[in-house]
């Protein structure tokens, strides 16, 4: 079976494999690759799809891979390695192509030529976590600052991706008082993702959070920097608990902006 471009047919079948694996995407999630970059399938005619692979771009310099899936049924005859291969080789000539890799993917990727830039973990926040001040919710006014803030902290502009977030679940967008940072927040196959959380430093980050958790049914996740470790202790002071850890690689040059702004990621398929 040789993989296919992605199409519009295709997501909620895609989002049958992502779900099957345990991640938290929909339809609406992978809708976005093929808005903003492609995707590749191997299908088999199964309610999930065999295998896949896609990747975003972010302007002219930097592309993110993700969604390098593959169904357990299906794992150990090569699939993930040529639709890694696939990606690179399309993305050949882009100066940064990043992605968010697992433990186990990680190896994976580097025998392709990406070396690790730094980690991030994600938590599980079973708790309401204590309200600082410091938070308001999104106004229409804001968002000039706030794609300004997250190009700094990101490097390169993705407006399209944060509207779509913030449309979603507009009761868990907020930014602070001081215009220093915001947070968006998402829904998912298994429940909300709080995420991408700018903040220039860990007060702000915490009421920013603490915001967005309390506007949150369930038991939403977070991707925490690891360069973050007073938020990591107060998360685990009220009783967030660390699911798994990432590794940010790159291929070519480093990933632009100022990571010490970004407190959470949007998650690993986004950047």
């Amino acid at each position: 079976m040789d993989p296919r471009p992605l199409t519009a047919d295709d997501l909620p079948r895609a989002a049958a494999l992502s779900c099957l694996i345990g991640w938290n995407q929909l339809p609406r999630d992978w809708a976005l690759f093929l808005h903003g970059g492609e995707g590749r399938a191997v299908d088999d005619g199964r309610e999930a799809l065999a295998a896949t692979a896609a990747f975003i771009r972010y302007g002219a310099d930097l592309a993110w891979i993700s969604m390098v899936l593959v169904r357990p049924d299906m794992r150990r005859r090569g699939l993930a390695t040529a639709l890694m291969r696939w990606a690179v080789e399309t993305l050949h000539g882009t100066r940064c192509a990043a992605l968010d890799a697992t433990p186990a993917g990680r190896e994976v990727y580097r025998r392709l030529g990406f070396r690790d830039l730094w980690g991030f973990a994600r938590w599980s926040l079973p708790a309401p976590l204590p309200a600082g001040p410091g938070a308001r919710p999104l106004a229409a006014s804001d968002w000039p600052a706030l794609l300004a803030m997250d190009a700094a902290a990101f490097g390169a502009p993705r407006e399209a991706l944060l509207r779509d977030f913030a449309a979603r679940l507009p009761q868990a967008a907020f930014v602070a008082a001081d215009g220093a940072g915001f947070v968006l927040a998402r829904d998912g196959a298994h429940g909300p993702q709080i995420g991408p959380v700018v903040a220039p430093d860990d007060a702000t980050a915490r009421a920013l959070i603490a915001a967005a958790r309390a506007a949150l049914p369930g038991t939403p996740v977070l991707d925490l920097c690891d360069a973050r470790p007073g938020l990591t202790a107060w998360l685990t002071v009220h009783g967030a608990t660390m699911q798994r850890p990432f590794t940010r690689m790159a291929l070519g040059a480093d990933t632009p902006g100022d990571a010490a702004l970004l407190a959470a990621v949007a998650g690993p398929e986004f950047g």
